[in-house]
């Protein structure tokens, strides 16, 4: 979806590719006087064209965020801002529509004369005109840019059944979606490593046909109210609304994440109250160093241990769904 976005270059890269390209054109008459001014308007012609084109693709290949998923809008307003998206985008278009305007207005005149300086002149005047236009949009550009290169790090959401793993920072998410699946995110020993959302995917294969299922690694959250939330567990947040058909909720009873289990605890409260529509499924994690008395399920992403039955039992969760 975001993967055909093309870069986007700033004005002076714009203005410097145009008139580079149009230098190469020239068209070819047996009358000198006509091989200049053919030349001169082809590539006038040219240096609009490759302009308005290359603003109109920024244009049309950035999407509509209105009619993008819920979970995308949220993210892209998270980590981008759509309100500054919207106007940046308003802006290149309209340096788009008012520089095919000055050329219209001016091309007529370009055919008219009959003297080359005076063409040579018009020429001059409206490439002027033009690159203070593309000029006054280039702070747009480059927030376009930008958007761009974050744009184009967004997983790909499938519209299948999802399971959202949940938890404090360091707890283990990301080692356990490797278990689950083939996604590769990041594990380290310090919290927030983890700062966008990664998917994997589940497969079974029954009577010959293979079902898929979402697996989904978010930032590690902390029990706070939303609005004293960082971007980064904001997005976690988002996975959560939009996304999970279930939630593996995972503890780290060894409280070596940094986070004691009460706090852990408190955290699960929250979100039940929060997604009180949505399964959940509670797993203890680093069985292999702390194992409590307690029924929630234990894991070890160390030893592997309980990762296959818990597999398991996702998949059966999400097939009632």
């Amino acid at each position: 979806m975001f993967q055909k976005i093309p870069k986007v270059m700033t004005a002076d890269q714009l203005l410097d590719q145009a008139i580079r390209r149009t230098k190469k054109i020239y068209i070819h008459d047996r009358n000198k006087y006509y091989q200049q001014k053919k030349t001169v308007i082809a590539r006038t012609e040219a240096f609009i064209t490759d302009l308005t084109s290359r603003l109109e693709s920024y244009v049309k290949a950035f999407p509509t965020i209105d009619r993008l998923p819920l979970f995308y809008q949220e993210i892209i307003d998270i980590k981008i801002d759509s309100n500054h998206l919207k106007k940046s985008l308003g802006a290149v278009d309209w340096a788009r529509k008012t520089t095919q305007m000055v050329y219209s207005t001016q091309s007529s005149t370009l055919t008219k004369t009959s003297k080359i300086d005076f063409l040579k002149q018009k020429q001059k005047e409206i490439y002027g005109r033009v690159a203070s236009i593309v000029k006054q949009v280039d702070a747009h550009l480059l927030f376009l840019a930008n958007a761009q290169k974050i744009l184009r790090t967004f997983p790909t959401i499938e519209d299948i059944p999802t399971v959202v793993i949940a938890g404090y920072p360091n707890v283990g998410k990301s080692s356990l979606i490797r278990m689950l699946s083939a996604a590769k995110p990041e594990v380290a020993q310090y919290p927030f490593t983890t700062q966008q959302i990664y998917v994997g995917h589940l497969d079974k294969t029954v009577h010959y046909q293979k079902q898929r299922y979402q697996i989904i690694d978010t930032p590690g959250l902390l029990d706070r109210p939303l609005s004293e939330r960082n971007a980064i567990e904001k997005q976690a947040i988002a996975a959560l609304r939009h996304l999970a058909d279930l939630i593996v909720f995972l503890f780290d009873p060894s409280e070596t994440c940094g986070y004691r289990l009460v706090e852990q605890t408190q955290m699960l409260t929250n979100l039940k109250e929060i997604f009180n529509d949505v399964l959940f499924i509670i797993v203890e994690n680093k069985a292999d160093v702390t194992r409590t008395d307690s029924r929630h399920r234990k894991i070890s992403c160390t030893t592997k241990e309980g990762i296959d039955d818990l597999r398991e039992t996702i998949i059966s969760t999400l097939e009632t769904q």
